[in-house]
């Protein structure tokens, strides 16, 4: 069986303020690096996904198949996901964050989809909180805008990323009032008042309907990731020899500064990596950074290429 294993950021730095004598070494993982074959591949997780679902010449959309697997429900429309987000001042831009799910829960996050669909219903919005921070946005009305995915946008400048596209001027105007709305939400004083972020708007990405054409499912699928669990459910057959797992804790890790799973996580990818190099008739790792690395059992005999650390070191 061939395995893909989707691991973004698996070659960025570790977390800032993680020391580099504190990282070991991981020697099947800087092994595979640095002697399998390198190719092309999309820079981004969905993109990667998509085309292991064998929907690579259909650019479907991550929302509707995300919130089919958070529900159990197709939409019928189009849907977007609305990701509740903080955004801080600094300086001549505004910084936008992502939440995290410790510091939300249902019941409050209904509060906040309440007050959107009371502000927005004659524009015809309806938002739904399948979980405490998985939103979802639903329209009739086609969507004419391209919009950044979260983690292209996560801490950085938001001006850079807002909506492009026919109907830009609308959607940002979205944007705009949500924040507004959100501001005055008696929600984020009781929230303030826990020690957690304000819910200071929405991040919009993943627009469109379910694809016409059904995915093709991998044999075997491991992860949590939610775009997988609805491609696999959307799914009208089954290729017996190709397995996938979606490995998302490190970039996870490395937004919240988490220095102590990331190496965690790591640690794990290792022991994966351990079993699948002595079993595995190939294995494709992916950092989703527009390169795949392709390894054989009979690469290990490459020995005039050094193995690099992930460190940068060479041994």
């Amino acid at each position: 069986m061939i395995h893909h294993l989707l691991v973004p950021d698996l070659l960025e730095p570790p977390p800032a303020g993680m020391e580099t004598a504190d990282i070991p070494r991981f020697p099947v993982l800087e092994r595979l690096l640095s002697r399998a074959d390198k190719k092309a591949a999309p820079g981004n997780l969905d993109t990667n996904l998509f085309r292991l679902f064998h929907l690579q010449e259909h650019a479907p959309a991550a929302a509707p198949l995300c919130w089919l697997a958070d529900s159990g429900e197709e939409a019928c429309g189009w849907v977007l996901q609305a990701a509740p987000v903080y955004l801080r001042a600094d300086r001549d831009q505004v910084l936008l964050f992502p939440l995290e799910e410790k510091q939300m829960d249902l019941q409050q996050a209904e509060r906040f989809v309440s007050a959107f669909n009371r502000h927005f219903a004659e524009d015809g919005l309806v938002l739904k909180a399948a979980s405490p921070l998985r939103w979802y946005l639903f329209t009739q009305t086609p969507v004419c805008s391209g919009f950044a995915d979260l983690s292209r946008v996560a801490g950085r400048s938001m001006a850079s990323f807002l909506p492009q596209g026919k109907d830009e001027r609308f959607w940002r105007s979205v944007i705009n009032e949500t924040q507004m709305l959100f501001f005055q939400q008696e929600e984020n004083e009781a929230r303030q008042a826990q020690g957690w972020l304000p819910v200071s708007g929405l991040w919009f990405s993943g627009a469109g309907m379910l694809p016409e054409k059904r995915p093709v499912a991998p044999a075997e699928t491991a992860g949590e990731y939610c775009l997988l669990a609805g491609l696999k459910r959307y799914a009208a057959s089954t290729d017996p020899d190709r397995a996938v797992m979606v490995i998302d804790a490190l970039a996870r890790a490395r937004r919240e500064l988490d220095a102590e799973n990331w190496l965690r996580e790591i640690r794990e990818l290792e022991r994966r990596l351990t079993t699948l190099v002595r079993t595995a008739e190939e294995i494709h790792l992916y950092p989703c950074q527009g390169t795949a690395y392709h390894w054989k059992s009979r690469m290990k005999y490459r020995l005039w290429r050094k193995v690099k650390s992930i460190k940068g070191k060479d041994s």
